[in-house]
């Protein structure tokens, strides 16, 4: 999929010519024909209107950030790492309302007390 968006956008570069908006600090995949990235908002309804209304499946796009944070946590990145990505003034923000346990995370820290408690 993400070969196919780069095409498309290496097509629309050679038709817009000039006018092809480029960032130079980031390759947005999501790009509008022009090259302008799309906003946040226009995401959030896109994926609403494909997501709820034509696939019919109950979603909430902030929940995006939860998972985002969770994953982040459980691959073992620093809560502040996750914190300044995801945009809190907090870590405790990021540890209180995004980062869910996971089977994964209550199996290490068994596994990490395990290995402590074996050790006296």
């Amino acid at each position: 999929m993400l070969k196919k968006e780069k095409k498309k956008q290496l097509e629309n570069r050679l038709k817009y010519g000039e006018h092809y908006i480029n960032y130079q600090d980031h390759d947005y995949v999501c790009r509008k024909d022009s090259g302008e990235r799309y906003t946040p908002s226009v995401i959030k309804y896109q994926t609403r209107e494909l997501i709820q209304k034509k696939l019919k499946i109950d979603f909430n796009y902030h929940s995006l950030h939860h998972t985002h944070a969770t994953m982040l946590i459980e691959a073992g990145q620093p809560t502040k790492t996750v914190q300044r990505r995801l945009g809190h003034s907090r870590a405790a923000v990021t540890e209180d309302r995004y980062v869910h346990l996971t089977k994964k995370m209550a199996r290490d820290a068994a596994d990490i007390f395990d290995s402590i408690t074996s050790q006296l």
